[in-house]
């Protein structure tokens, strides 16, 4: 096995001759029997970052609303001083929130794509497939270009 970190070869060895990289938990990852708390730890902060893409969008919106009022406030009334840096950092923060929820939709996808793809994996989610509804064998990739050499072949001949 090589090291994934230095790219030293190791023969059943725990850690790496060396960097000392940790081989155990990346040979069960590498052989998918990665210990089921490891694997729940990682389902946990992957939720939590979830969680935390929803949250700043949310607020995001509301400071960088208020920023924009209050920038927008001072501009038409005359008052305070620089109405449009308020302006701006409320714009930045807007376009910081959008960013933020489109990170936390994107994460949405994705982890509906994942729960697809586990169903499918499942028992349950595979279509048994009648051999005997198979009419005929699916076209082959160069199927055409055979049959647009066939003439060039008898006009040589």
């Amino acid at each position: 096995m090589y090291c994934p970190k230095c790219g030293t070869q190791n023969d059943d060895v725990k850690f790496c001759r060396g960097c000392g990289e940790n081989l155990k938990v990346i040979s069960q990852a590498m052989s998918g029997r990665l210990p089921v708390i490891l694997a729940s730890k990682m389902d946990a902060y992957f939720e939590s970052k979830h969680e935390r893409f929803r949250r700043d969008s949310i607020l995001g919106a509301v400071i960088g609303s208020l920023w924009l009022l209050f920038g927008i406030k001072t501009l038409i009334t005359g008052g305070g001083n620089l109405p449009g840096f308020h302006i701006i950092v409320g714009c930045v923060v807007l376009l910081w929130s959008f960013w933020q929820h489109m990170v936390y939709k994107r994460t949405l996808f994705i982890r509906s794509n994942m729960e697809n793809i586990r169903a499918a994996a499942s028992a349950e989610g595979f279509q048994r497939n009648d051999v005997r509804e198979i009419t005929e064998p699916p076209a082959s990739i160069s199927e055409f270009t055979t049959e647009r050499l066939d003439p060039l072949a008898r006009r040589q001949k």
